[in-house]
């Protein structure tokens, strides 16, 4: 047996839990952590189950060793083949944090200044509004920047995209910022892909090669890696649909979430962390790179109304709040792609850290990582006890006044829902999300407690309220966080209300479709199925806004289409992560329609989509490349040649069939809509039989 199976089955049967990590403590007695690993492990199976998760990995940290290594489940069903310790995961964003890591290391040579310009390093970077030349690179790693969020445009694939940084730098430089720079913290995507620019640009070199070449080699992090290209089989844990593999993810912004790891090579990136900046004898990043890395970069934002975000440089937070209540500093950065779900906690005084990956979104994994930190400073006497979830009991209830309900009644939007609380006859209040031109009802029987917030006595700890910070009105809630033992608090909405009416221009365009050009063939929200569809829509009774819901972002955001005909605005200012991923909805003329550009996503009108005769139609590609749209009127058969790719829809964009290249679809119905590719100037043929 060779020594990769020798370590799948150690792996299997967790016995790498008793193997020493590479720099072996010359602790005589070093711990080992027997309860805290039977409960993670049970936790962690029953996670799997819960989740439908396929496969997940482990790895807990304590000083120079790694203690527990474990892998679950299968990463093929059919085969049951199991992970080992060398299985890869998509880490998601907590590839962010080596971004950090590659701009501090510049930091550290003096060829970057943290509070210098962007535009400095990266003098072709513009944006629409002129404040952009505000922005520092420390506002990119601390996500102060105010750019719109995320251009999920070809973020994710089932193919590579090797540009998309350059694609997402062409898209800023003609949007505008949501906020001032450094007037407030929203999560932000777009800020970290900027960073590969950053490194790429100072460094010489690609900032893949940059990460492989300064990071991961000098680390001994032999198992991660960027996708790059394809993988080889069996190297990498994939995704499931059902009992169908997933083809490999791609996350094309390498930066903000783009890495493949194992928990055992994250566990050297820990042991780099607690040792101030070095690893066996190699240093990555100064002392003070790292303590700048931890520090709360949030203290001195202007506008932050609930100040428990503690951001740092790359970290989600350098509080993580389940541990910061039994008296223990952790930093933490959550992860997730379209395929996998990761969590890694460093503890660097207790120097303990752990890093938690599954192949599913839901999996989850936060819970699960603070759990077994907790377990393991509870069973080696750093902390009495793990904490106990809060009790389930109410505040005493305090009869709501016609004050108390007209401070926080209202409309209330976060960038992807809009929310009502409403008031009823008892001076109780309910919550209804709206979605589909529908009112669902989310919550109800909330009672005001003598804390002056609401809550019901079926779910006394989740709380609502109302505060005013700015000159606007936000609703703010708190619910149990990680293993119940304490209450997390964030602002979740900004009030609206009604204003002028729509101008004629935008009403008319309020209910029209629009059909995505730009999205490349393999985009995984497009093979998954999602429709490829933008909808204006217009509420009557909050009239002056319209609501683009994004099918393929599967959001509905409210925009002001207020002061232009052909821009409707972002607007909603809401710190931390319920005012991230915004944009603004443009309209553009081409050929005579009105076509809706929505971040970077190039939309033309559904209405207007030619239809095909029967006989042969061509088509040819425009010298953008963009894809085109035919209708099927009525029901036939359809044979395609020229196309790199082409995708059938249902008359209501219902996802048929694909294929690429060549191809041909019988019994497609009336009313059908095809999706076509081909590169620029292609000439696609369509032999219709009805």
């Amino acid at each position: 047996m060779n020594r990769r199976n020798v370590l799948k089955v150690l792996a299997v049967l967790g016995i790498l839990a008793a193997l020493p990590g590479c720099n072996d403590s010359d602790d005589p007695a070093p711990r080992t952590y027997p309860q805290t690993i039977v409960d993670g492990r049970a936790a962690i199976q029953q996670r799997l189950i819960d989740t439908d998760t396929p496969s997940a990995s482990v790895a807990l940290i304590d000083g120079e060793r790694i203690v527990w290594s474990e892998t679950f489940g299968f990463i093929d069903k059919a085969a049951s083949t199991v992970p080992d310790a060398t299985t890869m995961y998509g880490i998601g964003s907590v590839s962010k944090v080596f971004a950090a890591i590659a701009v501090m290391k510049l930091v550290d040579q003096g060829l970057i200044d943290l509070d210098a310009p962007l535009t400095r390093y990266l003098p072709d970077f513009r944006m629409a509004s002129p404040e952009y030349s505000q922005i520092t690179v420390r506002m990119l790693l601390n996500h102060s920047a105010g750019l719109g969020g995320t251009d999920y445009r070809n973020a994710f694939t089932y193919a590579p995209i090797l540009d998309y940084a350059a694609q997402v730098q062409q898209a800023l430089a003609t949007q505008r910022l949501k906020h001032l720079p450094g007037e407030m913290a929203v999560y932000c995507n777009d800020c970290l892909t900027m960073t590969e620019l950053l490194v790429a640009t100072i460094s010489g070199r690609p900032y893949p090669q940059f990460v492989q070449d300064e990071i991961l080699q000098p680390l001994g992090m032999t198992h991660s890696r960027f996708a790059l290209a394809p993988f080889p089989a069996g190297s990498f844990a994939p995704g499931y649909t059902g009992d169908r593999t997933d083809s490999q993810e791609y996350t094309n912004g390498y930066a903000t979430g783009g890495l493949y790891s194992t928990p055992g090579d994250m566990a050297r990136l820990a042991m780099m962390f607690m040792n101030g900046g070095q690893y066996g004898g190699v240093r990555i990043l100064s002392a003070a790179a790292v303590a700048e890395m931890g520090r709360d970069q949030t203290q001195q934002l202007p506008f932050n109304p609930i100040p428990t975000m503690r951001w740092g440089l790359g970290w989600d937070g350098v509080a993580q709040p389940g541990l910061a209540t039994v008296g223990i500093t952790a930093w933490h950065k959550n992860g997730g792609t379209l395929t996998y779900a990761s969590d890694f906690f460093v503890a660097p005084d207790q120097r303990l850290a752990v890093m938690v990956t599954g192949a599913a979104i839901q999996f989850n994994p936060g819970g699960l990582a603070e759990q077994i930190m907790l377990n393991a400073l509870a069973e080696r006497g750093s902390i009495p006890a793990v904490p106990t979830p809060l009790p389930e009991t109410s505040l005493p209830e305090q009869l709501a006044t016609d004050a108390d309900l007209a401070a926080i009644v209202g409309d209330y939007a976060h960038y992807a829902a809009l929310m009502r609380i409403a008031a009823a006859p008892d001076r109780t209040l309910q919550i209804s999300t709206y979605s589909n031109g529908v009112w669902a009802e989310t919550a109800s029987g909330l009672k005001r407690r003598v804390d002056g917030t609401f809550s019901s006595d079926a779910q006394p700890l989740r709380s609502y309220w109302a505060l005013v910070a700015d000159g606007r009105r936000y609703l703010a809630a708190r619910a149990p966080g990680g293993m119940g033992h304490y209450l997390s608090e964030i602002p979740f909405g900004q009030q609206v209300s009604p204003t002028a009416p729509l101008t004629d221009v935008w009403q008319r365009r309020a209910g029209q479709h629009w059909l995505a050009v730009n999205e490349d063939a393999q985009s995984i929200p497009l093979i998954r199925g999602l429709p490829p569809r933008l909808t204006l829509e217009a509420l009557e009774s909050l009239p002056g806004y319209l609501f683009a819901t994004s099918a393929l972002l599967e959001t509905s955001q409210i925009v002001d289409p207020s002061g232009s005909e052909t821009v409707a605005r972002m607007f909603l200012k809401i710190p931390v992560n319920f005012g991230r991923d915004m944009n603004d909805v443009v309209i553009e003329t081409r050929n005579d329609e009105e076509w809706v550009c929505y971040g970077s996503t190039l939309h033309r009108p559904q209405a207007s989509v030619p239809r095909l005769a029967a006989g042969d139609s061509v088509v040819t590609i425009d010298s953008e490349g963009y894809a085109e749209w035919r209708q099927l009127p009525v029901a036939g058969s359809v044979t395609i040649s020229g196309a790199s790719a082409w995708k059938w829809y249902d008359a209501d964009l219902k996802l048929l069939t694909a294929g690429a290249g060549p191809g041909s679809a019988s019994a497609v119905p009336a009313g059908a809509y095809v999706m076509l590719y081909g590169p620029p100037n292609a000439t696609i043929t369509l032999a219709v039989m009805e």
